[in-house]
């Protein structure tokens, strides 16, 4: 009862979302996916997070990412994730009801607050070994701002 309360008083604000499309379903391992923002208010906490839409043609059951995150004072975050497209039986993850499956993926371990006045930038690199990784079309990056009413 306690914590259907405490999420009925929180809502959710989407401050960033943009969508990356690949011109025929090819990653090329030089192209970062860059997404630049500037917080408005310190206080409230934002959850990353970042979904891969690909082809079922796609030819791994899985992705590595290389991610970081940039302030104007240096590297404030970095992580390299290894995300599973499949599972071991080649059953793809995500949702999709044709040749294309979405799959959301976090970034970090949950919602973070960022300061005021920084200009902050995500990476985000295919880390295959395939200079040209084929099957993937899009790839988003959305952060939502937690918002406690007052």
């Amino acid at each position: 009862m306690i914590l259907l309360l405490l999420l009925a008083s929180c809502g959710k604000k989407v401050v960033l979302d943009e969508l990356y499309s690949f011109k025929n379903l090819t990653w090329h391992m030089d192209s970062a996916i860059i997404a630049q923002w500037e917080p408005n208010d310190s206080e409230e906490a934002v959850f990353m997070s970042m979904y891969i839409r690909h082809s079922t043609d796609y030819p791994y059951n899985n992705i590595y990412l290389f991610r970081s995150i940039e302030s104007t004072q240096g590297i404030e975050y970095t992580d390299t994730v290894n995300v599973a497209l499949a599972n071991p039986l080649g059953v793809w993850n995500g949702s999709g009801m044709s040749n294309l499956k979405t799959i959301e993926i976090p970034i970090g371990k949950g919602a973070v607050r960022f300061r005021n006045d920084e200009r902050y930038t995500l990476k985000i690199i295919q880390g295959m070994r395939d200079t040209m990784l084929y099957g993937i079309q899009d790839v988003g990056v959305q952060f939502e701002q937690i918002q406690a009413e007052k």
